[in-house]
């Protein structure tokens, strides 16, 4: 199996590196599960979903900063939603692709929204077709993880429903406060964590704290070419 890329005008490529399964023994199996990763910029969120990614061999990212090479993925075109309904073109972009690719296809097991603050920020109603997975993720059989910077940030719905929570340092105050109400005392764990290693909060949400996650050979991409 070739790797998959649909770019924003609908149309499939290949890329000429295969999608190589290598399940990570540091993870949990999340094959039919929701899960959140959080963590700022350099935390290490990019390695990590990399390893969740290749640990599933139809998996679909949505990839707004078109980073995720040799992995099966939508390089997306509107990447800021300016008013969150269903006719703004990156809401209207998001649901067409799941729609379309993740749920009417069926054989996509493993999707990943980056940026998910964007597309589903708090204290707004989440797109109709992520609405879908989060509600009905068991029914449709697919694994669904969202990518943040910040909980503060991100829909509750999707932390509350996820079933694991990978989290990498955070020093904000109101995110302290936040994952101190998720589970007593993980704010302060995620406060003190060493660099590249994160938090995984279990589905009764207990935690413990795992080394930074490390890739094979196999799950690092080639460097784009650029034109």
């Amino acid at each position: 199996m070739n790797t998959q890329v649909i770019d924003a005008s609908n149309q499939l490529k290949f890329e000429d590196h295969p999608v190589q399964v290598e399940k990570n023994t540091q993870l949990p199996d999340l094959s039919n599960k929701r899960g959140v990763v959080l963590g700022i910029q350099g935390s290490g969120k990019s390695v990590i979903v990399k390893a969740i990614a290749r640990s599933e061999r139809y998996h679909f990212i949505y990839d707004v900063h078109h980073e995720h090479v040799g992995m099966n993925r939508y390089l997306v075109g509107n990447k800021r939603p300016e008013s969150y309904k269903p006719n703004d073109p990156a809401i209207a972009e998001l649901n067409r692709v799941v729609n379309q690719v993740v749920l009417d296809v069926g054989r996509v097991r493993m999707f990943i929204l980056e940026e998910a603050n964007r597309y589903c920020p708090s204290k707004r109603p989440l797109p109709s077709s992520i609405l879908v997975l989060n509600d009905d993720q068991r029914h449709e059989r697919v694994g669904f993880i969202s990518v943040a910077r910040r909980p503060t940030q991100l829909n509750s719905d999707l932390v509350e429903l996820a079933h694991f929570l990978f989290i990498f340092r955070l020093p904000g105050k109101n995110d302290y406060i936040y994952l101190n109400e998720v589970a007593e005392g993980l704010g302060d764990a995620v406060r003190s964590l060493e660099q590249y290693h994160y938090v995984q909060v279990e589905p009764d949400r207990t935690y413990k704290i795992k080394p930074p996650v490390k890739l094979s050979d196999h799950q690092v991409g080639k460097p784009e070419t650029m034109a």
